[in-house]
């Protein structure tokens, strides 16, 4: 008897752990509501700024990054974004009662309904260094939102495009063209109705108005345009406004922007205390003068009452070239001058040295080292020559029998033999000088004509095979690239 309840009781121990190591459904205990999972949606969205595609050819390579910037600058008040349908969970959690992997699609699509997912999510942007081919959106994140761009000139005119993604899906194709120095003016009509979809069209306005006008409106730092000025496409939220005009002091305002309302004000500007005067001369006269943003008049100029701080002077003929400067009026200071003769606008100057261009300074000093290395070597084989002028002169012959004329003769070729060393050694250290000098002014050809490793995209042929390797400068990273 005491053997048989000894083992009945072993027999319910073992049921007992038995049944806790199963799954809760087969041990037969209900499934309660809220042990049926749980979803993670993701913490924020992404907007990824691509690299601008350039279709100019003699273009600096700063240019992609300007209006990339500027992108990334104009959106910088895009605080959150609409999630769409096609951001996935980024963590399904079950509980102990179901497999991950035998989850019914039934019971998979109740999980993902009882814990929607959020209409709006946190906007994180990220630049990438990628420009994507043809100007298309493909090979794109299904999961995040894209920013293409694509940049090309006529004249002293910038053309510019932009595309936003969401994979293959193109959400708004925007294009407008603006003067270079009208640029910030330019990406800002872009991104504009860009914000409209990535809010969905939950966003504020503004109508800003001053007395007196004209003056530089700045939201969070970002430049928005003059007064009277009505912006849309806002995300919701508080800033600080700030205005800002020439002859007036600057002013600080807070703003409370809602959903579908506009922020409507008017500000009075007080004069500022004027000490300072700006002198501007352009060779040739004419050309247009910008003080920061405002438009004062053309050369030559003297630009009167004048606050004290810094500012970016701008002197632009559209025909002949452009001078920017930057000059600080203060007390101690309070006269500048800015002169000089009009250049070439940026994307039109060939950058090179003493007229030259950087390609054709290394070509120069490429040669000119390996000439030099040649005589060099010359000079080294003529110098072992007068060691064998010696030895066929006194070959076999003993020292004792040696004649003055032998003598003569050996302290000639010794001082022939040290002449030439001498100049083979200074040809062979300007060959080396010449060689870095090649390396650097190739350096500085591929870093401004935009070739080698840091290249535009020439166009492409159907058909054409397209195999590269290269680095971004300044980034330890390594990227291949192989298109057929």
């Amino acid at each position: 008897m005491k053997n048989s309840a000894a083992g009945f009781a072993g027999y319910v121990v073992l049921a007992a752990v038995f049944s806790f190591m199963l799954p809760a459904g087969a041990a037969g205990v209900p499934v309660k509501d809220d042990l049926a999972g749980s979803v993670v949606w993701p913490e924020e969205y992404i907007l990824d700024i691509h690299r601008p595609e350039s279709l100019i050819r003699d273009v600096k390579a700063y240019l992609p990054n300007v209006v990339q910037n500027l992108i990334a600058d104009e959106l910088s008040l895009q605080r959150s974004a609409v999630t769409r349908d096609k951001v996935r969970p980024a963590v399904i959690e079950y509980s102990v009662q179901k497999d991950h992997e035998n989850l019914p699609a039934e019971e998979r699509k109740n999980l993902l309904a009882k814990q929607p997912k959020p209409p709006i999510l946190p906007l994180k942007i990220v630049r990438r260094s990628t420009t994507p081919a043809n100007f298309r959106c493909e090979g794109l994140s299904e999961e995040n939102y894209a920013l293409l761009t694509r940049i090309s000139a006529k004249g002293n005119r910038l053309k510019l495009e932009v595309l936003l993604c969401q994979g293959t899906e193109v959400l708004l194709s925007q294009t407008t063209d603006a003067d270079e120095q009208e640029l910030v003016a330019g990406v800002n009509r872009l991104i504009n109705p860009v914000r409209a979809k990535l809010t969905g069209d939950r966003y504020a306005s503004l109508n800003i108005t001053t007395n007196p006008g004209r003056a530089s409106v700045y939201l969070d730092g970002q430049f928005l345009g003059k007064t009277p000025l009505k912006y849309s496409y806002l995300v919701p939220g508080k800033y600080e406004l700030v205005l800002k005009l020439d002859r007036y002091e600057m002013a600080r305002h807070p703003v409370d922007a809602k959903v579908g309302e506009t922020f409507s004000n008017s500000y009075d500007l007080a004069l500022a205390k004027a000490i300072g005067t700006i002198e501007v001369e352009s060779d040739p006269q004419g050309a247009k003068i910008y003080l920061d943003a405002d438009y004062k008049g053309t050369t030559p100029m003297k630009i009167e009452n004048v606050p004290a701080g810094t500012y970016r002077v701008h002197v632009l003929n559209p025909d002949k070239g452009e001078i920017y400067k930057s000059v600080t009026i203060s007390e101690k200071s309070p006269v500048a001058k800015v002169s000089g003769s009009l250049s070439e606008f940026a994307y039109q100057k060939s950058p090179g040295f003493i007229g030259l261009s950087y390609k054709t300074w290394y070509w120069i000093s490429l040669v000119s080292a390996a000439i030099s290395f040649g005589t060099a070597i010359g000079f080294y084989v003529w110098r072992d020559q007068a060691q064998e002028d010696i030895y066929n002169r006194l070959n076999g012959k003993a020292v004792s029998l040696y004649t003055q004329q032998d003598y003569d003769y050996i302290s000639d070729r010794n001082s022939a033999g040290k002449t030439r060393e001498s100049f083979a050694t200074g040809f062979m250290v300007g060959a080396g000088v010449m060689a870095i000098f090649s390396i650097y002014f190739y350096v500085q050809h591929l870093l401004s004509a935009d070739e080698g490793i840091v290249r535009l995209e020439k166009p492409r042929s159907e058909g054409d095979v397209d195999i590269r390797l290269g680095g971004m400068i300044g980034q330890a990273a390594v990227s291949a690239d192989f298109r057929f």
